[in-house]
């Protein structure tokens, strides 16, 4: 298995390049359509998505709890997503998500301004000024929403095995050199194995929606682990009734095979002297 991420700015073909490679590979072609339907699963329905993403960091200043919610409900689509392998995922922060991971080729796809500028007017026929604000407000959206939600920079060339500058290339051409390096030696060989990771990531990441919900602001105070379909809690809640919650929404949780919480504790509430 194999999986792809592309990372595109506005207007550098980066779209079109993945929707090619997808279908030449016969690849599954993730999207904002398809993780926005996928997170209505987890409560987040399009409405609500939209706030968050891939929005710049300002927005999300009285939405601390939806953000963390939404995260983790995105880290989990991925990972089950990426999980089914053969696949090209589209923005959603896959480069950082994936970024440890074998066997993913991780993609970024840039052009000038002036040529994303010249390319949207030519599709849209729109107001250059207009136009011109939106690859701005597109461009600083990206950037945002990867710096706040995971501490990094868009334009971080570490993130990424290949970068291609469409200033000058066909789309035809970055497909061709996204399809030639997919199909190296080392992206093959290490996709091999990498399914049971990600199926205990996306596990991780639909335990901790859970118990975010249950648990709310408190949430901070546990942790999660997961290995093989085995849950292990640790932390405090603050009442029994509480705990009880947590460990049966938890269970039926499909995946789980067991559930280990020794070290699951109550808070016992300090008053002073």
């Amino acid at each position: 298995m194999a999986m792809v991420t592309i990372s595109r700015q506005l207007g550098s073909l980066g779209t079109e390049i993945g929707q090619c490679v997808a279908e030449k590979l016969r690849y599954e072609y993730v999207d904002k359509k398809m993780v926005t339907e996928a997170l209505a699963n987890y409560g987040l329905f399009a409405p609500e998505v939209e706030k968050f993403d891939e929005k710049k960091p300002t927005f999300w200043d009285s939405f601390q709890i939806q953000k963390k919610k939404f995260l983790h409900a995105l880290e989990a689509v991925i990972y089950d997503l990426a999980g089914k392998g053969n696949v090209v995922i589209v923005g959603r922060g896959g480069q950082v998500l994936l970024k440890n991971l074998p066997g993913v080729l991780h993609v970024r796809i840039i052009a000038p301004f002036e040529t994303r500028l010249k390319r949207i007017l030519a599709m849209e026929r729109g107001n250059e000024k207009r136009a011109s604000r939106a690859l701005n407000q597109s461009d600083r959206d990206s950037a945002g929403f990867l710096r706040s939600f995971f501490d990094v920079n868009w334009d971080d060339r570490n993130l990424y095995d290949l970068m291609i500058n469409t200033e000058k290339l066909s789309v035809e051409t970055g497909v061709k050199l996204i399809i030639d390096s997919i199909s190296s030696l080392e992206i093959q060989e290490g996709g091999k194995g990498v399914e049971a990771k990600l199926i205990d990531l996306a596990l991780t990441q639909k335990v901790e929606v859970i118990l975010m919900g249950i648990i709310g602001r408190g949430f901070d105070n546990v942790d999660v682990q997961v290995k093989e379909g085995a849950v292990h809690l640790s932390g405090l809640v603050a009442s029994d009734i509480l705990k009880e919650d947590c460990l049966r929404a938890v269970g039926r949780l499909e995946g789980v095979k067991r559930v280990e919480s020794s070290h699951f504790h109550i808070q016992v509430p300090y008053y002073g002297p």
